[in-house]
């Protein structure tokens, strides 16, 4: 059975009745796809491909999945970002944006995210989270800074207001293929494990993965909502290999080299192409993912909370 979905509201909201805890921002306007384990799987391009079911149990799959993501506990990485959405203000209207520039994915798991935007040196949009809240630093105007920030704990709320963007940054590692699996016991089942177009397709609570059969990478990752309807899509391309410290250089893990990222029923995109990368600790720093210390470093004249406070 396949069903099409628009969304109407922001993606970060919608993202409260996920299962899994899914620790970005945003590409034009599709209506993607939800499949609940049909005979084809559309892909966004209008091709259709037959699925049968795979050789192997998820119980392996996750195994090599998370093998492949294990050194990425925490990461640095220099990136350049293009991204265009349009902004919802509190009136209703839409207001178009865009940026584009050099930036920064910085990531510890299993919360902490920084995402940045910046020209020559200068930073004009930084996002992130911590365990507790999520926050986007609009450095544009020098002359109007804004911090806005929101708590994960009060997503569900009617009166929270909407993230600028369509998107959270803290649903970013998983969007680049950077967060391990959940394995069967922590599900409660062994989820069936597919094949379609000569890759591994799996269907999680608020998530649905395309896996390469020899890499275990993901080549495209789907955030769904409870009936399985896509509400966010990336996809990977490519092979960056990321430095390790004290390790061989032949040894060295690989994450994906460009990822896009599309918002269902939003004229919004986000393209993050990856230019260097390493797993060095010494590279991330607590004050990178304390909203505190940003906002002393930052600057912003006003702070608005999204819970409505």
């Amino acid at each position: 059975m396949m069903r099409h979905a628009k969304f109407d509201q922001a993606f970060g909201l919608r993202l409260a009745a996920i299962a899994v805890r899914l620790s970005v921002l945003i590409v034009f306007c599709l209506t993607l796809t939800a499949c609940h384990r049909p005979d084809s799987f559309t892909t966004g391009d209008g091709s259709i491909s037959p699925i049968t079911a795979a050789d192997i149990r998820y119980s392996e799959l996750a195994r090599r999945y998370n093998q492949s993501v294990e050194p990425f506990g925490t990461l640095w990485s220099r990136t350049a970002i293009d991204i265009e959405w349009y902004e919802i203000e509190q009136g209703g209207d839409r207001n178009y944006r865009s940026e584009s520039g050099e930036g920064k994915f910085i990531l510890r798991r299993p919360t902490d995210t920084a995402l940045t935007v910046e020209k020559l040196g200068k930073t004009y949009l930084w996002a992130g989270s911590d365990r507790e809240r999520y926050w986007l630093f609009d450095l544009v105007d020098s002359d109007n800074k804004v911090a806005y920030v929101g708590a994960f704990a009060k997503l569900g709320e009617s009166s929270r207001r909407s993230f600028p963007l369509p998107v959270r940054p803290d649903v970013v590692p998983m969007l680049l293929g950077l967060m391990p699996l959940p394995t069967p016991e922590a599900l409660g089942i062994e989820p069936p494990v597919d094949l379609y177009n000569n890759q591994y397709l799996v269907e999680l609570p608020g998530m649905r993965l395309l896996i390469d059969r020899t890499t275990y990478r993901p080549t495209r990752v789907d955030l769904t909502d409870t009936q399985g309807f896509s509400m966010l899509t990336s996809k990977l391309e490519g092979a960056f290999v990321v430095e390790v410290e004290g390790q061989s250089e032949r040894d060295w893990p690989t994450m994906c080299q460009k990822a896009a990222v599309y918002v269902a029923g939003y004229e919004s995109r986000l393209t993050v192409s990856i230019e260097s990368a390493t797993t060095d600790p010494a590279r991330v720093r607590d004050a990178m993912f304390q909203f505190e210390a940003l906002h002393k470093a930052l600057k912003p004249q006003t702070v608005e909370q999204l819970d409505g406070q």
